[in-house]
């Protein structure tokens, strides 16, 4: 039974083969709760699977609220949002890359704490291309926290990878794809898990 004042846990028991395709659920962004302004470094080492060495080789673009970022030495704060991406390719990339030879050409984040923002609230990850690729599964395992309205958009557009043998539950009782959909979307919150299924 679910305990009071969490969110509602859906948890998806899928085949091994499609579990990358919940990866694009982390481009909608998870949730931290946070009281106080906490350090990049920290955080990201608390993340499952994000060691040092994957960060300084694979991060290769971070955004703080829509804005390149240099350097990992800031804080993060209720209503920040931090977008991580691993090398993009051409021109962009190039422009975007932390410490790039072309970084002079973009604009520079003022302060990650917004002016009037709370001290506490949420503090949103958003993952992106090989990133999230890399991290569904040590994400997901454990669950992450998102939006109803974020993971009601994800699971509309992909019917696919919620067909048998694949199972939705939410807090514990099955339900139907046409049913999880208008449930979700009735949520502040939810707890996203995934299970993987034996290899057939």
């Amino acid at each position: 039974m679910q305990q009071p004042n969490l969110p509602p846990c859906l948890t998806l028991t899928v085949p091994p083969q499609t579990l990358a395709g919940f990866a694009s659920l982390l481009q909608h962004g998870i949730l931290f709760p946070v009281d106080r302004p906490v350090a990049m470094v920290p955080f990201l080492l608390s993340l499952p699977g994000f060691t040092a060495e994957y960060i300084e080789k694979t991060v290769q673009t971070i955004f703080i609220d829509g804005v390149a970022a240099d350097s990992l030495d800031r804080d993060l704060a209720a209503g920040n949002t931090l977008a991580l991406s691993a090398a993009m390719p051409g021109l962009a990339g190039a422009i975007f890359r932390r410490q790039g030879l072309h970084g002079s050409l973009r604009s520079r984040p003022e302060n990650t704490k917004k002016p009037g923002s709370p001290a506490s609230g949420f503090l949103t990850l958003k993952l992106f291309n090989s990133i999230a690729t890399d991290r569904v599964h040590d994400l997901l395992s454990p669950g992450v926290l998102v939006t109803g309205k974020a993971c009601h958009e994800f699971a509309a557009m992909r019917e696919w990878l919620f067909q048998p043998p694949a199972m939705a539950a939410i807090d514990g009782q099955t339900v139907e794809y046409g049913a999880l959909l208008p449930r979700i979307a009735e949520c502040p919150v939810v707890t996203v898990r995934a299970v993987l299924l034996p290899k057939s």
